[in-house]
């Protein structure tokens, strides 16, 4: 047997001391992969692969690196990833394993089996074994990043439709029902078209004022202040002729959070403003239910209710009702039959929202 034959053997033997070296030395670093259950098992797997190709390149005397190391760097370099575990901490880990191997190996190596081109072979072949796998995982730690910062692009762009649907859209919508009742009373209602052209110019203001907000940083406008008023304010202006339109709102809005409130107040404006457009209803009521707990909201028409199918491009404004929602932790439910009415569910949970907030009341 050759000199590297018994050196390989002797590695092989020693695999699990070499193991638990490195495992100390991440250990007494205060490594972040050794505090991780799942990443400490991925580091000693990937460990215990780099000693057998150790063992395998002493063996028929070249560097080789068995190539399906790289579906368990991949795995690593995605746990990584998804923990949060900064690629430092795999470079110390790297350099850990590069030190209790050689040392390891390097104490229990007998001394005629010290030559160099043995001692050079183990030393390239943990290199190339620990540099290939680096290199696999930081693409695959990469490939991850890169699909969470798409994904932010995409929220981001959802959350710009949302603003842009909901307080830009709603804005043109109120403008030109407004401009639409203005000629209807013009020439017999002189006095309440001018009121419904001041409605419209206030309408367009609003909306200017709103996508200079969207356009500056994204920066939106002050919390609401009351939902009361401004549900009230919003029936008001959209004018909703030949419709029993009623509100009621019970309970304390102090214990709702202000931005809870605006994203409220732009769920039911949009249910509102859907009723109003496509319902052909003769009532509609808005109910809201204000506890400590929750708050719970509906809009309820009887009007001709939804079709069976809806079509694919059915437009943004119940995704974005859903999508407000969801980012309140709450629910909507969405029901209607055709000819029925529709009825539309609000519920967003509201305990520990104001831990440690005095009580406030809210005027505009």
């Amino acid at each position: 047997m050759t000199t590297r034959q018994q050196v390989a053997d002797l590695i092989e033997q020693r695999t699990p001391e070499i193991l638990d070296a490195y495992e100390a030395e991440l250990r007494a670093a205060g490594n972040a992969i050794a505090q991780s259950p799942a990443s400490l098992d991925q580091a000693l797997a990937t460990a215990r692969q780099i000693v057998a190709d150790v063992v395998t390149s002493l063996r028929v005397g070249q560097v080789e690196v068995d190539q399906t190391c790289k579906l368990l760097a991949w795995d690593v370099g995605a746990t990584r990833a998804a923990d949060g575990v900064h690629p430092r901490e795999s470079v110390q880990a790297s350099s850990a394993f590069f030190h209790a191997a050689l040392s390891t190996i390097f104490s229990h190596l007998p001394p005629g089996s010290r030559q160099v081109d043995t001692f050079t072979l183990i030393t390239l072949a943990l290199q190339r074994g620990i540099t290939l796998r680096i290199r696999e995982s930081v693409a695959a730690y990469t490939g991850l990043l890169v699909d969470k910062i798409h994904e932010a692009q995409l929220d981001e762009r959802r959350r710009i439709a949302r603003e842009l649907h909901d307080r830009i859209g709603h804005g043109m919508s109120v403008t030109h029902r407004q401009l639409e009742l203005y000629t209807l009373y013009l020439d017999k209602q002189p006095d309440r078209a001018s009121v419904k052209l001041a409605t419209a110019q206030q309408a367009i203001q609003e909306s200017m004022h709103h996508l200079r907000a969207v356009t500056s940083d994204l920066h939106t406008h002050q919390p609401l202040r009351s939902l009361e008023k401004a549900l009230l304010n919003d029936l008001e202006s959209l004018g909703p002729d030949g419709v029993a339109a009623r509100l009621r709102v019970n309970g304390d809005e102090a214990w709702a959070p202000p931005e809870v409130l605006d994203e409220v107040f732009l769920i039911l404006r949009e249910g509102v403003r859907n009723t109003l457009r496509h319902a052909r209803a003769t009532v509609l009521l808005v109910n809201v239910e204000i506890t400590p707990n929750e708050l719970r909201a509906t809009v309820e028409d009887d009007g001709c209710g939804l079709p069976q199918e809806r079509p694919a491009d059915a437009g943004v404004g119940l995704s974005s009702m859903r999508e407000r929602a969801e980012l309140l932790g709450g629910r909507l439910l969405v029901n209607g039959r055709p000819d029925n009415g529709t009825r539309v569910d609000l519920s967003v949970p509201l305990k520990g929202r104001l831990l440690d907030e005095p009580a406030r009341r809210r005027s505009c």
